[in-house]
Formats: C-alpha cells, structure tokens, sequence
C-alpha cells in the first residue's frame, strides 16, 4: 500500500485541504498543535471509519460545521483506489454517512461498514485479527499514535501478552485450548447421559428374552387350535350348503304358494268381472227396449214439417224487431222535430232586431212564425201517437211469437234427445255383444285357473315341511358357528397378543441397538475425552510455547537492534522477557522505565515499535501495508546524536514510503519530501 493523496474538508483544523504524498521519506513538519497528527487521524479515518473509544466522529468533525469528509487515493497491488467517507452532524450526535470507494475508475457506493469491509479485504487483514472498536495489525504495524505506543509498554503484562498473541495470531492456540476444555466438559456430560441411558441395557436384553419365550408358547397354542378350526370350518361349509339348499327349497315352497294365492285372486276378479257383466248385459238389453219404442211415435215421424214451423216463426219474429226498430227511430226523429220548433218559438219571442240584417222584427212576423211552428208541432204530435200505437201493436204480436218460438224449442230439444238415444242404441247393442264375447273368454279362463290351482296345490304338499327341517338345520348351524367364532376369538386373541409381544420385543430391540449405539458412541467420548485431555491440550500448549519462543527470538533481537542502534549507551540495555516486556538494565541492574529520560523512554518505545512492525509484517504474510511506515513524533526527547542515529534506521528500514510527524528541524536534512504545517486563526494549511 502506497498513500498518494488525502483531501480533508471541515476536518478538525481544516476547512478545504488536500495534501499529496510522494512515494520515499515524507516529513510532515510543524509547530506542536499545528495539524500534523490530525492527517494521520483522516487517513485512518477514510480506510476504517470512525471508532468510538479510539476516533470518534465528534474528534473529527469541525466545530460549528454540519458536515466533513476525507477522501484518501492510495495504491495496493496495482489497483489506483480512492475511499470517501462523510461525517454529518445530526441532533444528538455525529453519524459517518455512506460513502464511496473507486477501484480502478469502478465506483462502488457504500454503508460506512460496508466500505471498512472493502478496505480490510483490499488489505488483506485476517477478519479474526479485526474488531469494531481496534484495528491491531494497521496500528501495530503501519501507523501508532505516540500515547498508544507507550501505553503498550506500561499496561499490565497479561493484557500486553493476549493483544500480542492477537496481533501475532497465536492466541488461537490459547482459543484452542479453551475450547477444549469447553468439549472435554460437554463430552463429560455427553459421557454421563450416555452411561444413564445404557445403564438398564442388561435390564432390557432379559426382559426382551423373557418376551420370546411367551412368544414361543403363543405360537405353540395357535398351531394346537388351527386343525380345529379347519375341521369346524369344513362343517359350518356343509352346514351352510346345506341351509342354502333349504332357503331355496322355502323360496320355492314360497314362490308357489304366493301363486296359488295369486291365481285365486285371479279367479275372484274372474268371477266379480262376470257378475258385472251379466248386470250389464241386462242393463243394456233394457235400454235398448226402451230406445226402440220411444223412436216408433208420431212426433219423431213428423219431425221435417215442425222444423218447417219453426223456421217461419222466427222469420216474422225478426221482422217484427225490424219494423219496433224502425217505428223507434221515426219516434226519436218526431222528438227531435218537436223540440226544435219549440226552441223556435223561444227565440223568434226574446228577439228584436234580426241578427243577420239589423232590421226591426214585428209583432206580427213573431206571430206568423209562432204560428207555423205550433201548426208543424201538431202535426207531428199526431205521428207520434199513430206511431206509439204500431209500436204497441208489433211488441204485441212479438211477444206471442217468442212464446210460440219457446214452445217450438223446447218440442225440439225432446226430439233431438230421442235421436241421440236413436243414435246410441247401436252402441249399446255393439257393447252388449262384446261383453257377451267377454264373458265367454273369461269362462275359459277360470277353467285354466282351476287346473293350475290343482297342479300348484301338489307341488306344495310336497314342501309343506320344508320350514321346519330349515329351522332345525339352522339350529346345527348356530351351535357350529358359536363354536368356530368362540376358537377364532381364542385365535384372535392370541393373535393380538402376539403382535403385542412382537411390538414390545421390537421395541425393545430398538432401545437395546439403541443403547448398544450409545454404548459405542460412549466408548468413543471415552477415547475422545482421553485423547484430548491427556494429549491434545498438552500438543496445543506446546506448539503454543514453540511458536511464542520463535516470535520471542526474533522481536528480542530486533527490539535491541533497534534500541542499539538509537542508543549508543554501554551502560544501558534492554531486551524482553518471556511475556514480551521491555526488560532494561542499567549498570547491570534492572530499572523500570519511568525512571529513564525522556530520550531514553523514547528510544525504548521506537525500538519496541519498529521491532513489533517488522514481526508482524513477517508473520502475517498476506497484508498489503508492508511498504509504509507512519511515525508519530518518532524522536520526542531526542538528542542531536540520536537524531543523526534516525538516519541510519531510516535507511535499514528499506520501506517504499516512510512519512514522519515532528516538529524537529533537523529531521528535513535526510528526508526525500517535506510537508510543512502551519496555523493561523485556528485553520491549518499546507505547503508542499
């Protein structure tokens, strides 16, 4: 990994800044409090994201602004990457929005978790070495804050030698052993439920044998019943054979006897039907008797000359309709007339003057008129009167005609049902016939019957005791049957029984392969449990102490290569102990580094860091962060000589890109690249 760029906007002290890294030594110089570190911080920043112990949003953003970000360009492996993270200031805190990260011109937008997830991947740090709060192998190993790195070197040993064995990933053999215990104790519990569920197993082998042996006896005493059953079966068949041929001997004795009964009743309708239709004969003999002499009188002889009569008095009756009708209408005309010349006489009376031509009407034309008009009503009055009497007259004679007409028709209504009875006297004479015919055919037929009867009568005296041999037949039968379902629910029970015994033996065949399973999975828990305490766990701490003295041998030599190097002090030594503290001697005697100088403690810690960055970066071969080292003020407390020493571990370092915070001038004469600092009125700037 190589930085090239970072652009920080609204970043603590920055409002709008971007600052270009060249690949080499980099100096970011600078009075105390004038920016540097907080370019180390953004660009820890743009890779993770924020962290709420170690980076929070709240130490980032500027004060009195909204929104921040950083954009960082970096190379890893070839690939030109650019991240962008935001920060956005939100009612009760600071939130990191989503941002984005180009890799190679392919823009990729993001959660701030799922660009931290890039990041790592692009890195190559193991996701077992990275938690939400620390990222070890990117602090350890390419950039520490100056505070971070002394707290390392005085923090209690146990926590110093778990974080080491985190950053050097040996603490999965301490994980191992721990999760062994964890199995040995669920393989003990295992073991212990196990023991339970086998411990009646003999319990249950005697009990399933137990069950074969009742088993055995059941199958004996169905193979003593099943002969006789075979035989009892054999006679309920015989039996049943028979029975059948009885309800078909009663089907037949039945079958006849509802013939018998049938032709008897046949024979009754017979009989019946003949005595009606002697009755009918005779009935019809009378009427025929009786049509004959009504159709010999005279009045059925004259019957063409009283059709003439009538016909002619209808004739006049309906011209005397006509002639009232006429009469009527001259009446109603006479009426109208009469009225007329009496509104006339009205008028001619109220009048004056003539309506049509305005002259003067006298006395004398009103009298003239007048009497003209009484003239035509008398004349007319006379009409009416001989008309009323013409009127009387015809209503007269038509009244005696209606009655002569009535008397007529009723004379022909009598005729006429004399001529239908003549009509119907060859009907009854035909009917008459066929029930004479009838009765001679149903004679034959009752004497068919009558043979039948006796033939039929015959044939059931032959089966009259067909019921009661069935009855008895069917007794046997009962008696056989009873016994056959008595031995069958003898069998059956048995039966039951046995499929009882074979469920239960079944049963316990299951719990007993079961048991012997679990016994065998037992022995193996015991093996297991064996193995693990008495060889795993103790492989485990060995293999753990093997490769903690190989970290060890290598972190002790560099750590006093280094610290050899920046101090040139024979009195003075150092080098770790087995938990990886800082043991320094001074004239042959230990003393706690609180009590050396400010130089001193500081070349304790480089030493501590530098020695820390190259084993981590031997061990964990597959991060991309070998070629850059950051430096947070590296030489704090440092002599002139010492700081000619940073020269020579510059140049052993051999790492592509180096940038270094501190305020020390004299650093800038052996640096390939300086980035000067400044601060004015609380806003930092850059000058390259």
């Amino acid at each position: 990994m190589i930085l090239k760029s970072v652009k920080l906007e609204n970043i603590r002290s920055y409002l709008n800044q971007a600052i270009e890294f060249p690949t080499g030594s980099v100096l970011l110089s600078g009075d105390i409090g004038s920016g540097k570190s907080t370019i180390l911080l953004a660009i820890e920043f743009a890779l993770f994201g924020v962290k709420r112990s170690d980076l929070s949003g709240a130490a980032l953003l500027r004060h009195g602004k909204k929104q921040g970000s950083v954009e960082l360009k970096f190379d890893v492996d070839g690939k030109d990457i650019i991240i962008k993270r935001v920060l956005k200031r939100g009612k009760d805190d600071i939130k990191q929005e989503a941002g984005y990260i180009i890799t190679n011109g392919i823009k990729k937008e993001g959660t701030h978790i799922e660009l931290r997830t890039d990041v790592l991947n692009l890195l190559g740090y193991p996701n077992d070495l990275i938690t939400k709060s620390k990222d070890l192998i990117y602090r350890y190993t390419v950039y520490t804050p100056q505070e971070a790195m002394r707290q390392i070197l005085l923090e209690d040993k146990d926590e110093r030698l778990d974080t080491l064995r985190k950053v050097f990933n040996i603490d999965r053999y301490k994980r191992i052993r721990e999760n062994s215990q964890i199995y040995i104790r669920e393989l003990k519990e295992k073991r212990k439920n196990y023991e339970g569920q086998t411990e009646d197993l003999e319990s249950k082998k005697k009990l399933r044998a137990e069950r074969e042996d009742e088993l055995r006896n059941i199958e004996i005493k169905l193979r003593d019943i099943m002969p006789k059953i075979e035989l009892i079966k054999k006679d309920v068949k015989d039996k049943k054979d028979l029975i059948d041929k009885k309800e078909k001997q009663i089907s037949e004795f039945n079958k006849l006897s509802k013939e018998f009964e049938l032709e008897e009743l046949k024979l009754k309708n017979y009989l019946e039907k003949i005595k009606e239709i002697k009755y009918e004969i005779e009935r019809l003999a009378k009427e025929t008797d009786s049509i004959k002499k009504e159709l010999e009188t005279d009045e059925i002889k004259n019957l063409e000359e009283f059709l003439i009569l009538l016909k002619d008095k209808e004739t006049q009756r309906e011209f005397f309709q006509k002639t009232i009708i006429e009469i009527n209408r001259k009446l109603s005309e006479f009426d109208t007339r009469v009225r007329h010349s009496n509104d006339t006489k009205e008028k001619i009376s109220k009048i004056d003057k003539c309506p049509v031509c305005l002259q003067d009407v006298t006395q004398e034309h009103k009298s003239a008129i007048n009497s003209r008009e009484e003239t035509t009503i008398s004349e007319l009055k006379e009409h009416i009167k001989s008309h009323k009497e013409q009127e009387e007259e015809n209503k007269k004679r038509l009244k005696e005609l209606d009655k002569d007409i009535e008397e007529l028709r009723k004379k022909q209504a009598e005729i006429k049902a004399i001529f239908v009875r003549k009509e119907s006297l060859k009907e009854k004479e035909d009917k008459r016939a066929f029930f004479e015919k009838e009765q001679e055919k149903i004679k034959k037929e009752v004497g068919k019957i009558n043979l039948l009867k006796i033939e039929l009568n015959g044939k059931i005296e032959l089966l009259k005791d067909i019921e009661k041999e069935y009855k008895k037949t069917k007794l046997e039968f009962d008696s056989i049957l009873k016994r056959e379902k008595e031995l069958e629910i003898n069998v059956r029970e048995l039966e039951v029984k046995k499929e009882g015994i074979n469920a239960l033996i079944k049963t316990l065949e299951e719990e007993i392969n079961k048991k012997l399973e679990i016994k065998k999975r037992l022995g193996k828990i015991v093996q297991y449990q064996d193995w693990i305490e008495g060889h795993f766990v103790k492989l485990m701490s060995t293999i753990e102490k093997h490769v903690m003295l190989q970290v060890y041998r290598e972190f002790n030599d560099l750590f006093q290569k280094w610290f050899n190097m920046l101090m040139e002090d024979e009195t003075l030594s150092v080098r770790l102990d087995d938990e990886f503290t800082p043991i320094i001697e001074q004239n042959g005697y230990e003393t706690d580094i609180v009590n050396l100088s400010g130089g001193e403690r500081t070349s304790v810690a480089l030493a501590y860091r530098l020695a820390l960055n190259k084993v981590i970066n031997d061990i964990v071969s597959n991060i991309k962060t070998k070629d850059i080292l950051i430096l947070d003020e590296p030489t704090d407390g440092f002599s002139t000589e010492q700081l000619d020493k940073v020269r020579d571990v510059l140049e052993q370092l051999n790492i592509r890109q180096i940038i270094i915070v501190s305020h020390e001038n004299k650093i800038e004469s052996f640096v390939d690249n300086v980035i000067r600092i400044s601060k004015t009125e609380h806003v930092s700037e850059v000058r390259q």
